[in-house]
């Protein structure tokens, strides 16, 4: 009598709880016990096959195994689970990499205090390069070796590898790590495979709700000779961030010092230990961003599967709108001649004696700055590669790996606007209540009186302009 094997797949979408499914074992493994123990009848055996998140946990010990160095890697039901709204946000989970951020998401990486110049990354055995802009206060455009993986939505990644150490045969060219991503194929499924997550969230600063999804088709075909696997991502997010910023902190004998620096409490001596913020200011940012991106992965394998032979496809497309709006005391960063902070009095000051920190303080003669800035961010990443793997015997192998990728970046809009209002009295900040987040005072002026504010900047001889128009390109 023939024996009948039936096996059942269970595929687990995007974003379905782990803890879930353990649940749902351990009640089938509890009934199981519970049964009573039957004879065998010789009847057909019916063989069940579940994968899951363990297995994702199992396939990742593999690759960290059977490697030489030393190896930390993700699998694809891991990145799936985590609530990761980029690429570099999954990357971070690993042991020894920290990220930097810019609009509140992830966007480089910086492994065992090696910054992102150091750090090589490599999209299906292809060196690549994705560059994206930021504040100023991140970094700005990326000109540099770092790869910014906020380009990338991580549901088009299934596999993830950080090579900390160098070996034979990965080639030179990093000293922090080698990022190895690697997208889906179709032979990593087995036969049909459909996959699908949708998740909305809400920011209640900005107010909206922000769709996020992802789809997954995959097969093959020929008894596993040929598949095909197509995915799609694609997320919207809104964004407003609000609050203080110090632009750094100096010394309050930099720039030539105050008008009347006797006016600290240790006297004019002590202007060298004391320290305040080079350009106090509230900020008010509102990011806008949409993240589309896709993957097709097209395998055969010939010569009685000797032969794999994978084409991949990868497109990711990150359209951005960013509006920057600062109301900042100017004076405190500029010298002399620039009619800085040589001309701004000291009122009054309480300073802390630990630290030197400038922790409340009332000046006259402190010149005012709005700035306003927009800018309009496009980054567009596209590559295509060809993947030929040949088994000659059980120990001998080759593998030839070619491609293209090409990254472009457009900043075709970044206007600043900025308006002066010169010598207010009374401006004062009190940092004692709160140390990150000070009460700012602007005297007896009123600063939502537009007839008050100018379009020139210092007096002199040579006022400048003060409307910028600095549009940025790079392939």
């Amino acid at each position: 009598m023939s024996r009948i094997h039936r096996g059942v797949r269970c595929v687990i979408p995007y974003g379905v709880s782990a803890f879930a499914l353990s649940l749902a074992v351990s009640a089938a493994s509890v009934q199981a016990q519970d049964a009573p123990v039957q004879a065998d009848s010789g009847a057909a055996l019916e063989e069940i096959v579940v994968t899951g998140f363990r297995a994702s946990l199992a396939n990742a010990l593999n690759i960290k195994r059977n490697e030489a160095g030393v190896v930390d890697a993700i699998s694809a039901e891991d990145i799936a689970d985590f609530p990761d709204t980029n690429l570099a946000e999954s990357i971070q989970r690993i042991p020894g990499v920290s990220i930097d951020r810019d609009a509140g998401e992830g966007r480089s990486l910086t492994v065992r205090g090696l910054s992102s110049e150091f750090t090589r990354t490599r999209i299906n055995g292809i060196e690549a390069q994705a560059t994206t802009g930021a504040t100023d206060s991140s970094g700005g455009t990326n000109r540099g070796r770092g790869f910014d993986f906020n380009v990338f939505a991580s549901e088009l990644f299934n596999n993830i590898t950080v090579r900390k150490t160098a070996s034979a045969e990965v080639e030179e060219g990093s000293l922090g790590a080698t990022v190895d991503l690697k997208t889906s194929r179709p032979f990593d499924f087995n036969g049909f495979t459909a996959a699908a997550s949708a998740q909305a969230g809400y920011n209640d600063l900005s107010e909206k709700v922000n769709p996020r999804g992802a789809v997954l088709l995959s097969n093959t075909w020929l008894d596993d000779q040929i598949g095909a696997l197509l995915s799609v991502a694609y997320s919207e997010r809104d964004l407003l961030e609000e609050g203080f910023s110090s632009v750094r902190w100096g010394p309050a004998s930099g720039d030539n010092g105050f008008r009347n620096p006797a006016a600290l409490p240790g006297g004019a001596s002590s202007a060298g230990g004391v320290f305040h913020p080079r350009i106090p200011r509230y900020g008010r940012l509102v990011h806008n961003q949409e993240r589309t991106g896709a993957t097709l992965s097209l395998q055969a394998k010939p010569n009685e599967g000797n032969t794999t032979v994978s084409f991949d496809m990868l497109y990711s497309k990150l359209d951005s709108t960013r509006q920057e709006n600062f109301l900042e005391a100017w004076s405190l960063s500029r010298n002399a001649s620039q009619g800085g902070k040589p001309g701004v009095s000291i009122v009054q000051s309480e300073v802390d004696s630990q630290t030197g920190e400038m922790l409340y303080a009332v000046f006259n003669g402190m010149d005012i700055r709005s700035e306003q800035r927009f800018d309009v961010l496009k980054t567009e990443f596209t590559q295509y590669t060809l993947d030929i793997d040949h088994e000659f015997s059980e120990t001998v192998r080759a593998n030839l790996t070619g491609g293209r990728a090409k990254s472009n970046f457009d900043n075709p809009v970044q206007t600043t606007v900025l308006m002066d209002r010169q010598d207010i009295d009374g401006y004062s900040w009190d940092f004692r209540e709160n140390s990150n987040l000070p009460l700012i005072n602007y005297g007896t002026w009123d600063v939502t009186k537009p007839e008050t504010w100018t379009l020139t900047g210092p007096t002199g001889a040579q006022p400048r302009s003060e409307i910028r128009m600095n549009p940025t390109f790079q392939t």
